[in-house]
């Protein structure tokens, strides 16, 4: 137990430090680009940067806000998952409100995803605004014991708090996809612009018409400014953020093993349910959902393949390993 404890403290510190890292990101991006801002003027200001960086610092805390207060049914729309009640499966809610009972929390709202790929994760603020989520083909797959043990592993996800910073981690991601995105929508917009000032604008030759020029060419110019911003936002920046989140998902699922075993007293039912995700291989139709690295699986595309950014920085312990662990640990039993 103390090793569990140990363990949670060290998971918590960590993301701390992811979160230093993402508000660090967010606005080293801010500065740059009021950098380049900046220095499109004939006389830089250095306040420019400051305040840019700054704006995206306090846009960042608004959106995430408010993506954080209405992160489960973000998460849950795009799973395309159906709250369900519990007359619809009264073993399931049987089985989540005792698991919670056992985790001294509310019991969660219990949603369901239309997918036959074994599946599932947990959502939500904190204990009292929290969810979990599985797919049709893992209820179908798994008997008692091994649904106990999956379901654990999402109870102590919840528990233990991983689905607070899973919340902030998805929101900073977003809100860093989205500010490029934007950014790379408004430079189209400014250039167009630009062009339509040039071609109605560029009639006649007198004074008026060279300021027009000049105007039209500024509008040109700060448009691909921020055309191109927003393309380094999403081709440096997003990558960065999806590793830092990543890297936290990597953390906590090993802790949620662990976590899990201790609420079922049980350590063989999440051995067999990990055996039988391993022995599985059918595609999910959605496999990069928003959710998709809060999954207890890897979820893999009608290819048989990992989506690339989920591979590429492994964001589950290989689940030969995690069985691994589970077996040392019933052993000490």
């Amino acid at each position: 137990m103390e090793t569990i404890n140990q363990q949670i403290i060290q998971n918590r510190r960590r993301t701390w430090l992811v979160l230093a890292g993402f508000i660090f990101l967010i606005a080293v991006i801010g500065f740059l680009l009021g950098l380049i801002f900046a220095y499109q003027s004939d006389q830089a200001d250095i306040m420019v940067p400051i305040y840019t960086m700054m704006g995206f610092l306090v846009a960042a805390a608004i959106y995430t806000f408010f993506v954080y207060m209405s992160v489960t049914n973000i998460l849950m729309r795009s799973s395309k998952a159906r709250q369900l009640q519990e007359s619809d499966d009264p073993t399931l809610f049987n089985i989540v409100s005792d698991l919670s009972l056992a985790a001294h929390i509310p019991t969660p709202d219990i949603y369901m995803m239309d997918e036959q790929a074994p599946n599932a994760f947990a959502t939500g603020r904190d204990p009292q605004h929290a969810a979990v989520a599985v797919t049709s083909g893992l209820r179908e797959m798994m008997n008692r014991e091994e649904l106990e043990g999956v379901l654990a592993h999402e109870i102590s996800h919840i528990k233990n708090y991983d689905i607070r910073i899973s919340s902030i981690t998805v929101a900073l991601t977003t809100f860093i996809a989205g500010a490029g995105a934007v950014m790379i929508i408004a430079g189209i917009s400014m250039m167009r612009g630009g062009n339509w000032l040039g071609f109605f604008g560029g009639g006649s030759r007198d004074r008026d018409s060279k300021d027009s020029s000049y105007f039209w060419l500024a509008v040109l110019a700060f448009g691909f400014i921020v055309w191109l911003g927003g393309w380094i936002v999403k081709i440096i920046g997003v990558p960065i953020a999806q590793i830092m989140q990543f890297a936290v998902s990597r953390q906590r699922e090993s802790l949620a093993d662990v976590s899990g075993v201790n609420l079922t007293r049980d350590t063989q039912g999440l051995i067999d349910a990990l055996e039988a995700l391993k022995d599985d291989s059918t595609p999910m139709k959605n496999p990069e959902a928003k959710g998709a690295a809060l999954y207890i699986n890897e979820p893999t595309n009608k290819h048989g393949q990992t989506p690339f950014l989920v591979k590429l920085f492994d964001t589950h312990p290989p689940l030969d390993e995690r069985i691994d662990r589970l077996k040392r640990l019933l052993g000490e039993h």
